[in-house]
């Protein structure tokens, strides 16, 4: 059934639509290779009519001329000639590849940024993920056809040009060698249209075998974090029999690919074989018959030849182009993909702490198989402190991106004081959210900039950024760095950088909360790596920098929740108990349940290091 739909898959956008695309990038971002483009298809012409005429004007001049000088002008004039116009070809080849070079980064740019600002749940969708790959596919390097479509694009016209310049003098020998090289010229055509269908129609699955080729090769094969696993549990002949297998089905997908283009290629030397043999057979037979002279032998021979290579460079740089109109058309189509939420103009942001209301709300990934979340309603009160608790896999996160505009509802609403986020420009409204992700990264650039993060270093507020670095209890850390505030982070990048340890890196995240100073606080299990007396200490600072702003809080120990106003606890992907820490447990269901066996552990931690003390005392 799959392979019925990808059988089906057309581009969006035509040929000249993408010739038109593309035109439009270059002369944005490199207009040299606009010029470079056009310019070479003059150049190119002037070359073949220079190797056209060059063999039987040299000879026709040796049959007519009696000076030496007046020969040896002529060939010296036409020699020259094409040595400057092959010398020009090779300037505009050079200038074009580096052209061709510096707009492939451009555009690999420019579908980076979209990737990193689109609406964040687009990256879930399967449709998204295929259009990426893509997109990537046409980027991947500066030996695509995508890159290399407008270069392709000129050349065609140049070998159209060629034909008709070698087919109008081939044509005052006979008319029907004209139509001899149209019947043999659009012969093939069908059988390469075959071609680039197939291949483009099976695009997907062979990206889908790379994609987990290069996890295997890449990710697990290369990096550190799965070496202990790898080696512990002996998976190294596990891995190699699945990454033959892949390796083998890669193999599969090439070698059909490559026999399809075996097929056109045998097609076309049949063809080019019948043709050019009845070709030189018939300006053979001209010449024996006294009808073709030594001059005119050369020049109609060297269009034959000529015109041979055309028409093989005209079937090959039509599919080129071809190819590249599919791969534009890919790109251009993952750069379309519509966002969800507002981007243009919204209303005015609260402006002090805001109420969040759930409707009715459900949500279902788009490649799950049920709903994380079901019919989920609340009211959390502007200034609210709320915990959310619950197993792994009980729709935490998923809410919380509920809450930030990251994901929007399958059912129901979410309003944020009182209004749907839609109604609000986007990136303003993340502006009100300070969002502690439970798996956190830090850029390699300075401490400063990851505290501020601003577009611009020189937009840091240095005070504030000092104080903020202080109350996160960062200043004697600072303080011992030879750079303070502007030392990197990140030694596998920056050579000269530090390392921070998790403790201190949870300051720092601190000290990005209080700089961004945002209306509502959102924590996702941020302490998960921390000892319960670190995380204790770290929850008491969060608590005294939420004041007045709306907060979430989502902790696996709870007993870091009880500063909160209320609790939900999330089972079954709906909130099955709500309340304070002392009802819940007074309520002794669930939560209650889950927070004994939790405290079991660390009393039986406490009784074994009484009874040592004891023991030691005795």
């Amino acid at each position: 059934m799959s392979e019925k739909k990808e059988k089906k898959r057309k581009p969006k956008y035509g040929m000249l639509s993408c010739v038109a695309y593309m035109y439009k990038l270059m002369w944005k971002y490199e207009k040299s290779l606009v010029f470079t483009a056009i310019g070479k298809v003059p150049v190119d012409l002037v070359v073949s009519v220079l190797a056209l005429y060059t063999p039987s004007i040299i000879l026709r001049m040796l049959e007519t001329s009696d000076t030496f000088s007046a020969v040896a002008l002529v060939i010296i004039g036409l020699l020259l000639a094409g040595m400057l116009s092959a010398l020009a070809g090779s300037l505009i080849s050079a200038k074009g590849q580096f052209s061709e070079m510096y707009l492939t980064f451009r555009m690999i740019c420019l579908l980076e940024c979209h990737m990193l600002d689109r609406d964040f749940e687009l990256s879930f969708m399967p449709e998204i993920k295929k259009l990426d790959e893509r997109a990537g596919e046409a980027t991947r390097n500066n030996h695509t056809r995508a890159v290399h479509f407008p270069m392709e694009f000129s050349n065609t016209i140049s070998l159209v040009l060629k034909f008709a310049l070698f087919g109008t003098v081939l044509s005052m020998l006979s008319p029907w060698l004209i139509l001899l090289i149209a019947l043999c010229s659009v012969a093939n055509l069908p059988l390469a249209a075959w071609e680039r269908k197939r291949n483009y129609e099976t695009q997907d699955r062979r990206n889908a075998i790379m994609k987990k080729l290069n996890y295997l090769a890449f990710q697990v094969g290369r990096q550190f974090r799965y070496g202990k696993d790898v080696r512990l549990y002996s998976l190294r002949g596990y891995l190699t029999v699945l990454a033959q297998k892949l390796l083998g089905e890669c193999v599969r997908e090439k070698k059909a690919v490559e026999v399809r283009g075996s097929a056109v290629q045998l097609s076309d030397f049949l063809v080019v074989l019948i043709r050019d043999g009845l070709m030189y057979a018939w300006l053979i037979s001209r010449a024996v018959a006294g009808e073709v002279d030594a001059a005119q032998f050369v020049l109609y021979f060297t269009a034959m030849t000529e015109l041979a290579e055309v028409m093989g460079g005209i079937r090959w740089w039509w599919n080129c182009v071809c190819e590249g109109a599919m791969q534009v058309s890919d790109y251009r189509e993952c750069l379309e993909a519509p966002d969800r939420m507002n981007r243009g103009k919204g209303i005015p942001l609260p402006q002090r702490s805001f109420s969040i209301e759930f409707r009715n709300v459900s949500y279902r990934y788009p490649e799950g198989e049920k709903n994380v979340l079901e019919n989920i309603s609340f009211v959390l009160k502007a200034g609210e402190k709320l915990a959310l608790v619950g197993t792994n896999g009980a729709g935490k996160t998923t809410l919380i991106r509920l809450i930030c505009g990251l994901l929007t509802p399958t059912e129901g609403e979410v309003l944020i004081d009182g209004h749907s986020p839609r109604e609000y420009n986007r990136d303003e409204l993340y502006s009100l959210f300070g969002l502690v992700p439970q798996d956190y990264h830090l850029l390699p650039h300075s401490i400063a900039w990851n505290v501020a993060c601003v577009d611009e270093p020189e937009r840091i507020d240095r005070e504030k950024l000092h104080r903020c670095l202080c109350r996160a209890g960062l200043e004697e850390k600072i303080g011992s760095l030879p750079l303070g505030a502007d030392t990197l982070l990140n030694r596998q990048v920056n050579p000269g950088g530090i390392e921070l340890s998790g403790g201190e890196t949870q300051k720092l995240l601190l000290a990005r909360l209080l700089y961004r100073e945002p209306k509502c606080i959102i924590l996702d299990e941020p302490t998960a790596a921390l000892d319960p007396i670190a995380e204790d200490r770290m929850y008491r600072q969060y608590d005294e920098i939420t004041n007045g702003a709306t907060s979430v809080f989502i902790s696996h120990r709870l007993a870091s929740t009880r500063f909160c106003d209320r609790i939900f606890l999330l089972d079954g992907s709906r909130i099955a108990e709500t309340g304070t820490h002392e009802e819940l447990m007074a309520a002794g269901k669930k939560y209650r349940e889950l927070f004994d066996v939790q405290s079991k552990y660390y009393k039986a931690g406490q009784t074994e290091g009484a009874d040592a003390e004891r023991q030691e005392v005795l």
